[in-house]
Parts: C-alpha cells; structure tokens; sequence
C-alpha cells in the first residue's frame, strides 16, 4: 500500500508542517497531499513541505478549482512545482457554495462545467501554449506562462457525484476521495472507470487517492463524537449531503438538515448513526487502524492519506509515527 500524510494535521502549527513532513519522508510515506478550507494555503504550505523534502510528491487534495482565476490557479500550481522539482500534483475540486460564494465573492453555478472547462485550460498553460479560451463559465484570453512550465503537471480532481467521478475518469490523471468507508470505494470508482472507458482511456492509469481521517488511542468512541461536531456542516453542505444520501445514510442527512434549520447543533450531533460515523474515520488502537487503511486498499484505493483529525500537536506526531510504512 502506498500510504500517503495528510497536511496540515489538527492540532499542529503551521510552523512545524515543514519539519513533520520531513520526518514523514524519512518514515517512508511517499507523498503528502494539502487540504485547503479555511485556515492556510494549500499551494504556499505545499511549498513549505516540498522545502523540507526531497523525495515524497506533494499534492493539493484539494483546493477550490473557482477561489483563484485560471492564470493565478495555474501559477500557484507551477510554483509548486516548481519547487519541489517536478514532484508536484495539481488537485484541484468545486469546494462549496459557502467557500466559494460567501467566503469569496465567487459564482459556485455548473460546478461540472466549470471542473471540465478549468482542467483543458490548466492542459494547455502546463503544456507551455499561449492559451486563449473561450467556454461556458471559464474564460482566458493571451495568457502565456513566463518563464514556461517546468513540464505538464498532473492534474487530480476530487470528486463526489456520478457526473464528476466520471469526469475524473475522463480528463484527469487521478481522482481524490474523501468521506466514504472502504465498502463504497468499488462503487465509486466503477463510476471513474466507466468514465475512463467512455473516453477511450485505461482506468488503470488513473490514481485514486483517499483522505483518511484518522485517531489512533484508546478512545474512538470519544474521538468520532468529536469528529462528528464539525462533520455535521459538512452534512449539510450541496454536494456532500447527496454524496452522503447516495452511501445509503439518507436518514442522518434529514436528521442534520432538520437540526441545522431549528439551530440545535446537539440534535445535529444525535442525528448522525454510529454506522455513519465508523464508516468516516479509520479509529481505534494501531492494529485496528492499520487493518483499515489496508482495507482500502484493498478496495481499490492506491494511495491512502492519513489525515489526523484530533485536535492535539502531541497527537498528530504519533498519529504519523504508528501509522508509517517503517514503522
């Protein structure tokens, strides 16, 4: 199994990303991939890790594919590329009404229109042309990237629906999951295949990378409540309360969306199932945790993210220690 960190970590400061990185390096992982929600960048903390690193590819898994223009997108992902000498990912995804429109003031409509048009403009820059493009809801007009790509970079999109696995599978070089047990992953990535096939493309060649949210202790029982205080806005949120639906936890995403409108945030906690919540976190003591990320791998998953979500520095340093490939 190719196993893989996930930055940054709850709980530890940005100032250590760079020095946890590289230990992680050295423990065998061999690649870390950056979220992107509301407190770092995801393209200036890869480049602090890729500083620190020599070997470990350094991804965005993901960052919002309408939060920055084109160019300035392309640019960012270049830098990091740049950087790291060539080890760079450009994972890139829709995010959510909330990110995209309240936070920034940008339109989050045909989200996969946007995703299909953003990557054949992201091909063309990473291939050193002077684009010009004129689609639907991206539009670019004589940019050149000066000085050139260092090479074309490749490109991940995360993806929750039918539509945007399949069009993973059709234009991307890998596909981020997030949020799913081991027992949905065939499910979808017979979406992703189906995709790849449709355009004539080896499914194969597509990497599946997959954020595992993860707390290794003798407490899972505690550390999946508090997972699911902060889980319960992710519920609610357009595109992963039809993802939820679609894993079968319909029910929890009613209970939630019925908490949220009368503002009782314990009621949203209540509405979520243990079966919802032990389907979302890889939790228990190391073997036990161990077991599952091969398990999904087992399922499909090439390369599984260990994303320590309890909200403690101590804890992310062990978190990454136990669950290493030399360890």
């Amino acid at each position: 199994m190719s196993l893989a960190i996930s930055l940054p970590p709850a709980g530890l400061p940005l100032s250590e990303v760079a020095t946890f990185a590289r230990e992680a390096e050295e423990l065998g992982y061999g690649s870390a991939w950056v979220a992107e929600v509301a407190g770092n960048d995801g393209f200036a903390l890869g480049c602090a890790a890729a500083t620190a690193t020599s070997r470990m590819r350094i991804g965005t898994a993901v960052v919002p594919l309408n939060t920055r223009g084109p160019a300035m997108l392309a640019m960012a992902a270049a830098t990091l590329d740049g950087v790291s000498g060539g080890r760079g990912v450009c994972g890139i995804g829709v995010s959510s009404e909330a990110i995209v429109s309240g936070w920034n003031d940008q339109g989050s409509d045909r989200p996969l229109r946007r995703a299909r048009e953003t990557i054949e403009v992201l091909r063309a820059i990473f291939a050193g042309e002077k684009v010009t493009y004129e689609g639907e809801t991206v539009r670019v007009r004589g940019y050149r990237m000066t000085p050139p790509p260092l090479r074309p970079m490749p490109i991940y999109l995360g993806a929750l629906n039918r539509g945007m696995l399949r069009l993973a599978g059709e234009l991307a070089d890998g596909v981020v999951l997030n949020m799913l047990g081991e027992d949905f992953v065939p499910t979808a990535l017979a979406e992703v295949h189906a995709g790849a096939r449709l355009a004539g493309r080896d499914p194969a060649d597509i990497e599946v990378v997959l954020r595992a949210h993860t707390y290794v202790g003798d407490d899972p029982a505690a550390a999946r409540d508090g997972f699911a205080r902060g889980f319960a806005a992710y519920v609610v949120a357009r595109g992963y309360r039809d993802f939820f639906a679609w894993q079968g936890y319909g029910e929890c995403v009613a209970g939630v969306d019925a908490a949220f409108a009368a503002r009782d945030r314990e009621a949203a906690r209540r509405a979520i199932s243990d079966e919802m919540l032990h389907s979302m976190t890889v939790t228990g003591d190391a073997a036990t945790v161990r077991a599952r990320l091969q398990a999904y791998q087992d399922a499909g998953v090439h390369t599984v993210a260990v994303s320590s979500f309890w909200p403690d520095r101590a804890h992310a340093w062990e978190t990454m220690r136990v669950c290493a490939p030399q360890a």
